[in-house]
């Protein structure tokens, strides 16, 4: 039976990030991980020059053929089929065999978050091309812009780049990953006695959730873990 495939999240991190990334996740180093319907590659694949969202499908082949429709012109790479959109790589993820799962309390990505300074682009590159639903576009009391997102269990965050000076024309980008923990003091706790600097839990901006930031220049990504009650 072919495996089904799952969404591909590229963190376009060092190869040395590797390791770090092995402490947070609790399993060995290695540059691919599977969490739940994730993979998430430590590293871009040879095929990318920076980050990147695959997103799975369970017709891969009509799909495509839809996107490249929608404008989205894809070519075959050996993830799948994706394009370089405004600085991301974006498309669909091909079939993928089981690789390294976390062996810790985290369970899944909670969530990942972009940049972008282009509402309306990166909705219709999200929405109209990638069938994302857009479920909440609120501006924070702080001045943060923020869109979320969802397609199937895949949540999408992304902190619109706004004010003067901002280039409407600029690229998107991958800002941070929250993980999801099935116990945030347990993670702290367990990070924090590896000799990693994690901040103190806190209540989260979403009800029901506490988080904690993971302070560690060598995981290349900005990054919490996140518990769900």
């Amino acid at each position: 039976m072919t495996a089904p495939s799952r969404d591909l999240l590229i963190l376009d991190v060092p190869e040395t990030a590797r390791e770090a990334h092995a402490r947070l996740l609790g399993s060995p180093p290695t540059g691919r991980y599977t969490v739940g319907a994730l993979d998430v590659a430590v590293g871009a694949p040879g095929w990318a020059d920076g980050p990147g969202l695959l997103v799975a499908a369970t017709d891969p082949v009509g799909t495509a053929e839809l996107l490249r429709r929608r404008g989205l012109p894809l070519t075959d790479v050996a993830d799948g089929a994706a394009t370089l959109a405004d600085g991301l790589h974006l498309g669909l993820a091909a079939t993928s065999a089981a690789s390294e799962v976390p062996g810790s309390e985290i369970t899944a990505v909670d969530h990942i978050v972009l940049t972008s300074p282009n509402r309306d682009r990166i909705l219709a590159t999200l929405c109209a091309g990638l069938d994302f639903d857009l479920r909440l576009d609120r501006v924070q009391p702080w001045g943060v812009h923020q869109l979320f997102l969802r397609r199937g269990g895949l949540l999408v965050e992304v902190i619109l780049q706004e004010g003067d000076g901002v280039d409407p024309s600029g690229p998107d980008g991958l800002w941070g990953v929250a993980w999801r923990t099935a116990d945030a003091d347990l993670s702290r706790q367990r990070l924090t006695g590896l000799g990693l600097t994690v901040s103190e839990v806190r209540r989260g901006a979403k009800p029901g959730t506490r988080v904690a930031t993971v302070k560690d220049p060598a995981l290349g990504v900005p990054t919490i873990v996140l518990e769900q009650s």
